[in-house]
C-alpha cells in the first residue's frame, strides 16, 4: 500500500495535504520540553496540542520517535499551535505516519513494549 495524496479544500497557505494522527511527542523549546499530540501533519508542518499555551515566532523542535523536526511556532490558540518545519519531511517518513495512522493497534503495542523494556533495562523516560 502506498503513500497516496489525495486533493484537499485549501485553506490559507496550504500546499501539502495534512494526515490526522493523534499520536504523542514532544515539543523542545528554548528552555523546556512540554508533551503534546500531534493532530496533523504534513512535508512542511503541523498542527499540535500542547498542555501550556506557547509563544508564536520561537525556535521548536517536534520529537516523534527517530525523527527531530526543526522548526517554527506559526500561529498559537489557546492549547494548540501550528509548526513549520524549517525543511520538509521525506516521503518515507510521511510513509512512516501513515502506516502508524492504518496500524494503530500495533503501534500502540510497541510502544507500550519499547517502554516497559526500557523501564526493567533501568532506562526510564526518553
Amino acid at each position: 500500500m502506498g503513500f497516496h495524496s489525495i486533493p484537499a479544500h485549501r485553506r490559507g497557505n496550504r500546499h501539502f495535504n495534512r494526515l490526522r494522527l493523534g499520536a504523542p511527542a514532544s515539543l523542545a523549546l528554548t528552555h523546556q520540553q512540554r508533551t503534546c499530540l500531534i493532530d496533523d501533519i504534513s512535508r512542511t508542518g503541523a498542527r499540535l496540542r500542547v498542555q501550556q499555551p506557547v509563544a508564536e515566532r520561537q525556535s521548536a523542535i517536534l520529537l516523534f520517535h527517530e525523527l527531530q523536526l526543526f522548526s517554527q511556532v506559526v500561529w498559537s490558540r489557546g492549547l494548540e499551535c501550528g509548526l513549520h518545519f524549517d525543511q520538509p519531511l521525506d516521503p518515507e517518513d510521511m510513509q512512516g505516519m501513515l502506516w502508524i495512522k492504518e496500524n494503530r493497534e500495533v503501534y500502540d503495542r510497541i510502544c507500550n513494549h519499547a517502554h516497559a523494556l526500557d523501564w526493567s533495562e533501568g532506562l526510564g523516560e526518553r
